[in-house]
């Protein structure tokens, strides 16, 4: 879980930068923005805790279906203002990167740690 929780930071970051960058771009609507942010905060509310139990796996679970759903938002008001190729395909690695992060949380939420084993993770 700390790879995906780092994971996760770094492509919050990215986000909230590109959202920042699409600020200074004058053919981006106010909807992408705030799609970009609100997608960053969704991942960045569940980056510093930690998540060894079933119960906030299925909250980072939660967290990565709810950036992918806020970018794709966001994409798809990119895609009605009709802006250039860049942001555009920006965008959508950004979903691509957050889709293979709420898959990776997928295949994690039920692990349960074993006692008396030191990082290892039972399913």
């Amino acid at each position: 879980m700390k790879r995906i929780r780092v994971v996760a930071a770094i492509l919050a970051l990215l986000t909230a930068t590109m959202a920042g960058l699409f600020w200074l771009v004058p053919g981006i609507g106010m909807e992408t923005i705030a799609g970009c942010g609100v997608a960053a905060l969704c991942l960045l509310i569940v980056v510093p805790f930690d998540a060894s139990e079933p119960p906030a796996r299925k909250r980072v679970l939660a967290a990565c279906v709810a950036f992918v759903v806020a970018v794709g938002v966001a994409l798809g008001f990119a895609i009605e203002t009709s802006v250039d190729l860049g942001p555009l395909s920006a965008l959508a690695g950004v979903e691509f990167v957050g889709l293979i992060l709420a898959v990776w949380s997928f295949t994690v939420r039920n692990r349960r740690r074993r006692a008396l084993w030191s990082d290892y993770y039972d399913r």
